[in-house]
């Protein structure tokens, strides 16, 4: 990413894409959609197939998870027949340049890559082959997380070809609910600017209160005790009775809806419990429940992408949560409360001057590691200052498992040297399988090498 903002720049590029777009439509016989298995790029995939079908193009779609490399993935999907009267558009997915490109130039179909993430390669934009259609805010110097998510990216270049598609604009704020991790109040750039154009388009309500995500929808003793974002220590994932009691002393109903709370409880609430998350949120006025609430309907749609993924592509067109999305729901958030509670007060740990090595034996299950890692960073519950390392063996393999996370606050003061160039490092002087970005990522190392990482971790940051 760059230092430097180019927006004029950027927009240029969105404009080309979406004239070359909208010139061949009429030449395509089909359009394959490849998205992103997540909340945002579920939602970019709806967002791309309403606006197909108001063009009247036949389309299908597949969902992409990162778990297997391009060559394998695309090599069951491409036409044998290599026709150029096909186009494949990738939205949330796709800066893997290195690997894309080799396949893109030796194909006749045209693609469409829409993408967020920082591009993975140094290629040079102007050798692209000429089949190739690539937007990427990021290479104009904004933050694919801050500034821009993919639904964001993705709607924009829908609307630009269909502007009605603005009707279907909540299905972007599902995308940057989920994708920036924050109040509706701080978000920033394009996603701002889409959040207040479709807000005053009355596409969605925005409210202003109480901030416990991940349990908007319930009871402020569920709340408090459910809440991920922000995970509140002394509340989280502790015993109802002790919450009930705190609740019974500020004459607060544990009944009472997180939403409905007035501004006097509200306040007592925070001065009492010794927190503060106060800002606003997003409604989606025509569904019902946990759908309603955009950040709680994202993450159902992330746990969905994981658990189900039939289930995840048709439920975001559902009015009301269905029974076994529910039930999935809620004991995701209770896990993943009770774990975060767990790591921060009571696992051990081996710290250094930039890491926290967390090792897990029993306390924590190896597929809540990576959630659990994710949250306690956005959380902060440990020095934002260091790179979190927390995994442990994985018996089926013989080997450690880690999943690696950093702040904002390690990248500035690391001189933005992220997890993905970690990851790079290790692999380099240790082997190991792995990857991921600036904030995220995971590896595999053998014992001994995990040893070893511990002893030197200074030198790969």
């Amino acid at each position: 990413m760059n230092n430097k903002q180019h927006r004029n720049k950027f927009l240029e590029v969105l404009d080309n894409g979406v004239n070359r777009f909208a010139d061949l439509s009429s030449y395509f016989n089909k359009v394959i959609i490849i998205s992103h298995n997540d909340a945002d790029g579920i939602s970019c995939l709806h967002l791309m197939q309403n606006l197909l079908y108001r063009m009247n193009l036949d389309y299908d779609y597949f969902i992409y998870n990162r778990s297997v490399s391009w060559k394998n993935y695309l090599e069951g999907i491409l036409s044998k027949r290599n026709t150029d009267k096909m186009a494949y558009l990738f939205t949330d997915v796709g800066s893997n340049l290195s690997e894309l490109i080799p396949i893109i130039e030796n194909r006749n179909e045209m693609f469409f890559i829409l993408d967020h993430h920082e591009v993975e390669t140094n290629t040079d934009i102007s050798s692209h082959p000429d089949n190739l259609i690539f937007v990427n805010p990021t290479l104009y110097g904004f933050d694919g997380l801050e500034h821009i998510a993919g639904a964001t990216l993705t709607y924009m270049f829908a609307k630009k070809l269909y502007p009605q598609i603005i009707k279907q604009g909540w299905l972007a704020i599902i995308g940057i609910a989920g994708d920036s991790l924050k109040s509706m109040d701080k978000l920033q750039s394009f996603n701002k600017e889409i959040y207040q154009e479709l807000l005053a388009e009355e596409v969605f309500e925005d409210q202003e209160g109480l901030i416990l995500f991940g349990s908007m929808h319930t009871s402020i003793l569920n709340g408090l005790k459910y809440s991920i974002l922000p995970f509140i220590p002394g509340f989280g994932g502790e015993s109802k009775e002790k919450i009930q009691t705190f609740l019974n002393g500020l004459n607060i109903n544990p009944k009472k809806a997180v939403k409905d709370l007035d501004s006097p409880e509200i306040e007592q609430i925070q001065k009492k419990g010794g927190f503060e998350s106060y800002g606003r949120y997003a409604i989606l006025p025509q569904k019902g429940g946990l759908l309603s609430f955009a950040f709680e309907h994202a993450l159902l749609l992330n746990i969905l992408c994981f658990k189900n993924i039939s289930a995840a592509v048709s439920i975001i067109q559902l009015q009301n949560i269905t029974r076994y999305a529910k039930k999935v729901y809620s004991e995701y958030i209770s896990n993943l409360a009770q774990n975060l509670k767990i790591l921060s007060n009571e696992l051990p740990r081996y710290e250094t001057d930039k890491a926290i090595f967390i090792r897990i034996r029993d306390e924590i299950p190896p597929s809540n590691w990576s959630d659990t890692a994710s949250f306690s960073t956005v959380n902060e519950l440990l020095d934002p200052y260091k790179v979190l390392l927390l995994g442990g063996l994985e018996r089926k393999s013989h080997t450690i498992k880690l999943s690696i996370r950093c702040t904002r606050k390690f990248l500035k003061q690391n001189d933005y040297v992220g997890v993905n160039k970690i990851i790079s490092n290790i692999k380099r002087e240790l082997g190991g399988t792995g990857g991921g970005h600036k904030l995220a990522g995971g590896i595999r190392l053998s014992v001994p090498s995990y040893k070893r990482l511990k002893q030197n971790i200074e030198q790969y940051i």
